[in-house]
């Protein structure tokens, strides 16, 4: 089941967003989230947050639909998007797309990244209509599409043989540690770019 997570962050572009929904099987909305559902005109399947920033017009007429609303207290150890993640792979999903988790706070938005990690081997991905974020555990093939550059970043102490293809700044079999940089801002010189590592974690950006 595809999965669409609607976070609290920045969408610009509800044109977008709402074009990139179609499909989608079941939509969750953290908390603040439910404002970008009401602007586009849509319904979430289920709401999960401690709905401190959920619009209170909106969250009563989610209630009078009857829509499932998961609350948890305000002090908690995790975030609303993680707790979404957590239920959103509990169901379980096929894949998973975050929207409205760039931008923002700073420390939230490193944190959404590390939540992609929750997903493990599902593919997840946190997207604006400028930018794509996915995890690489073993291998991935991304196509350029409208995108500019890709940056290769590593989210664990090392990423270990990394190979490239499809990009102009190729690695073969090589390693990304953290506090290296040399994975910022590559090209494609293909369609798609191939990415194999054989240990790690690596942050995968395409942007526009």
């Amino acid at each position: 089941m595809r999965t669409a997570i609607i976070a609290n962050g920045e969408i610009c572009d509800y044109i977008a967003t709402k074009k990139k929904l179609e499909g989608v099987a079941h939509i969750v909305a953290c908390d603040g989230g439910l404002r970008h559902t009401e602007a586009m005109g849509i319904w979430p399947d289920v709401i999960i947050g401690d709905l401190d920033s959920a619009p209170s017009n909106y969250l009563s007429a989610c209630k009078q639909r009857n829509i499932p609303i998961h609350t948890y207290p305000t002090e908690k150890d995790d975030t609303d998007l993680a707790l979404a993640m957590a239920y959103a792979l509990a169901k379980p999903a096929s894949s998973i797309i975050i929207l409205g988790a760039l931008g923002g706070r700073i420390d939230h938005l490193v944190a959404n990244f590390h939540v992609l990690v929750m997903a493990k081997t599902i593919h997840a991905e946190i997207w604006d209509e400028n930018t794509s974020v996915l995890l690489i555990h073993d291998r991935l093939c991304l196509p350029k599409e409208n995108y500019q550059t890709l940056s290769l970043i590593p989210l664990s102490t090392e990423v270990t043989g990394i190979t490239t293809r499809g990009l102009v700044y190729p690695l073969n079999d090589e390693t990304l540690r953290l506090g290296v940089v040399r994975g910022v801002s590559n090209c494609f010189n293909e369609d798609e770019a191939n990415i194999v590592i054989k240990s790690g974690v690596l942050l995968a950006i395409r942007q526009k």
